[in-house]
C-alpha cells in the first residue's frame, strides 16, 4: 500500500489528502508524521488496523471520520475523553488481549459519567466492525434534582430586582437552557413572546452558535410571564441580549441563592423551576413539555412526580393535624 504524503499548510499544519471508498478525505495534523500515520491507518482494512492502530489511535479515528457531523460540544466531549480518560489503555494495541472491566474499575469517576466515556471507546470500535468488550457499571444513587418552589421563585425574583444578571436569571425561569439564553437577541421577544431559535454551545475556540437546538422541540415561542423581563429587553440594545460570561453568572447565582437560603443550583436548577411553577399552577405535563421545549416525556414525568410526592406528603401531614384536634 502506498503511503500518504502530507503537504505543508500556510498555517505550519500538515494535511494529507486520502480516498477511502471513494471518499475524499482530507487528514490535518501538526507535524507531518502524524499527518502521514492518521491518512494511512484510515486506508487499512479493520483486520490491518487490528494489529496496528492503538485504541487511542482509534477514536483519532473516529473522531476525524464524523467531526464534521458532530456538534462543537460532542466533539469537544470526545476529544476530553480521548485525552483525559482510560490513559492506559489509549497506546495499547487494538489486537492487545485487555481486562476492560479492570481498566474500567480503576477511573474514579461516577458510574453515569464513565458509562458516557466509555461510549467514546465502544463508538470507535464498533465503527471499525469491533465488537467492544462488555464491562458493568455500578448503580448510581439517583440524586434528587434542586428546584425553586412558587414562594422560593417569589423570594429569588425580588432578591435579584437590579442586579446585573436580572434578565439571564429571569429567562431561565421561563424555561430557557445556558445556550437558548445565550443565543437570545432582542428580536427574539416580540409582543410579550419569547421566540427561542438556535444555541450558543462550548467548542475547542470558546462559544459557536448553532442554528438548531438541542431537539426540534426546542424551537419554540414562550409567553412571558413575568412582566419585569420586557422591561428589561426594551432597555437593552439590539443584539444578543445576555453577552456575559456564563462561569460568572453561574457563580453570581450560587451567592444569591445561599444568601437568601434558597435550594442553590445552576440554571439547569432555574429551568426546573419553571416545571415546578408549571406543576403547582395545575398546567399539564404535554403543555409544559411543549412551553420547555423537552423532547423527553421521562424528564417532565420524573419532575411532576416528585413533585405530586410532596404534595401527598404535605397533604397527609394536614389531615393529620386536622384529625388530632391540635
Amino acid at each position: 500500500m502506498k503511503s500518504p504524503t502530507a503537504k505543508k499548510l500556510p498555517s505550519g499544519r500538515w494535511r494529507v489528502l486520502v480516498q477511502v471508498n471513494g471518499v475524499r478525505r482530507s487528514i490535518t495534523r501538526d507535524n507531518k508524521k502524524d499527518a502521514e500515520k492518521a491518512a494511512l491507518l484510515l486506508k487499512l482494512s479493520p483486520e490491518q488496523k487490528m494489529s496496528k492502530m492503538t485504541y487511542g489511535e482509534a477514536i483519532d479515528a473516529y473522531i476525524e471520520k464524523y467531526k464534521k457531523t458532530f456538534s462543537p460540544s460532542t466533539l469537544q466531549a470526545y476529544r476530553y475523553v480521548r485525552n483525559n480518560r482510560f490513559q492506559v489503555l489509549m497506546d495499547l494495541p487494538l489486537s492487545t488481549a485487555v481486562d476492560m472491566q479492570y481498566i474500567i474499575d480503576q477511573e474514579n469517576l461516577a458510574p453515569t459519567t464513565l458509562r458516557i466515556s466509555y461510549a467514546v471507546v465502544s463508538a470507535a470500535l464498533k465503527d471499525l466492525k469491533l465488537a467492544p468488550p462488555k464491562v458493568r457499571f455500578a448503580k448510581e444513587a439517583k440524586k434528587e434534582k434542586p428546584f425553586l418552589n412558587p414562594e422560593q421563585i417569589k423570594i429569588f425574583v425580588k432578591a435579584i430586582e437590579g442586579d446585573r444578571y436580572e434578565l439571564p436569571y429571569l429567562l431561565c425561569l421561563h424555561s430557557l437552557r445556558s445556550s437558548e439564553m445565550l443565543a437570545l437577541k432582542k428580536s427574539q421577544v416580540k409582543n410579550g413572546i419569547i421566540h427561542v431559535s438556535g444555541a450558543m454551545v462550548r467548542s475547542d475556540e470558546g462559544y459557536t452558535f448553532k442554528e438548531t437546538g438541542k431537539s426540534d422541540a426546542a424551537t419554540r415561542p414562550i409567553p412571558v410571564f413575568l412582566p419585569r423581563v420586557n422591561e428589561l429587553v426594551d432597555k437593552c440594545p439590539d443584539g444578543i441580549l445576555c453577552p456575559y460570561s456564563p462561569r460568572g453568572m453561574v457563580t453570581h447565582l450560587g451567592t444569591i441563592l445561599k444568601h437568601n437560603r434558597l435550594p442553590v443550583g445552576g440554571f439547569h436548577m432555574l429551568r426546573h423551576s419553571f416545571a415546578s411553577l408549571c406543576y403547582y399552577c395545575g398546567v399539564s405535563e404535554m403543555t409544559a413539555m411543549k412551553l420547555g421545549g423537552w423532547s423527553d416525556y421521562r424528564v417532565m414525568r420524573e419532575i411532576y412526580t416528585h413533585l405530586a410526592e410532596q404534595q401527598e406528603n404535605a397533604d397527609i401531614e394536614k389531615l393529620k393535624l386536622a384529625l388530632s384536634g391540635k
